[in-house]
């Protein structure tokens, strides 16, 4: 299998950082805070993606039998929320952008923490090398929190021209992320061939089950309903692979994950497209986080 190219990644990076310069300029620091503190909303969330969803894994991979490396490869993801992508995906459902966020911040963290453990946990006779703390840790700060920090120094510098910039910031992340899409697709068309009819089969349902998990525990608001739906779905691909790679050397734990990456693109560009235009919020609760 053909490795992805650094400057793919580069670009996937890119986004991240300018969608996340993006929310302080068109919220605020406080709408995050609030919204961070409904801990009924972030419970029934960190509910769904550290208990649920590994466990939804775990029987997926004993259900369809899996091989060794696509079976640690496809736990890695089931381990891991937060995945960057969720994001752009929240804005095009017409979700709650603050919620996205807070959700992504939460994750990330958690996921540095929970994952490495429950690899070692799980696998710790299959690895051949070290997990890699230092890297996902440096990758949280300088994509997630170094951007939130300028962004809302932005805000107190400029504050007539904070939200103009905000929204020309987030279009340009989307012209971002697609260039990036489409560049990264025939790197993981392969992957997905290797994965067989098993393989392909756990992963759209291991992203099927975390839409109806998302949706299920996201509130009576559907915009918050959205966002859990897709941030549960989309997998934290960018922790997986260093854990794949460091701690698994010289195994295929790869190929699932960067199928995985190929494959919950398009199916939650669905989505957010169909839920974005079809499902709305009456227009009486649209102006508070409910719980």
């Amino acid at each position: 299998m053909e490795e992805t190219p650094a400057y793919i990644n580069i670009l996937n990076y890119l986004f991240v950082v300018v969608y996340m310069l993006s929310v302080p300029l068109e919220t605020t620091l406080g709408e995050i805070i609030r919204t961070l503190g409904h801990w009924n909303l972030m419970g029934r969330a960190l509910l769904a993606n550290l208990v649920i969803i590994p466990i939804l894994g775990i029987i997926i991979t004993q259900f369809l039998v899996l091989p060794s490396d696509v079976g640690i490869g496809f736990l890695l993801l089931g381990f891991a929320p937060g995945g960057l992508l969720a994001l752009q995906f929240a804005r095009v459902s017409k979700g709650n952008l603050v919620f996205a966020v807070a959700l992504l911040l939460v994750f990330c963290g958690l996921a540095i923490l929970v994952t490495p453990l429950l690899v070692y946990l799980f696998f710790s006779r299959e690895a051949a090398g070290r997990l890699p703390f230092g890297w996902l840790t440096m990758m949280l700060l300088l994509l997630t929190v170094v951007p939130l920090i300028v962004g809302r120094a932005l805000q107190r510098l400029i504050p007539q021209h904070a939200p103009k910039l905000g929204l020309w910031l987030g279009r340009l992340s989307i012209v971002i992320f697609i260039i990036a899409t489409v560049m990264a697709g025939r790197y993981k068309t392969p992957a997905i061939k290797l994965m067989g009819a098993n393989g392909m089969a756990a992963i759209v349902l291991l992203i099927l089950g975390s839409w109806v998990v998302g949706w299920l525990l996201g509130g009576p608001e559907i915009r918050n309903r959205k966002v859990l739906a897709i941030s549960s779905s989309i997998r934290n691909v960018g922790i997986c692979l260093p854990i794949a790679s460091n701690y698994f050397a010289g195994m295929d734990v790869t190929v699932p994950i960067v199928a995985f990456s190929g494959i919950m693109i398009p199916m939650n560009m669905v989505f957010a497209l169909v839920t974005g235009r079809a499902l709305r919020d009456p227009m009486e609760s649209v102006t508070a986080v409910k719980t």
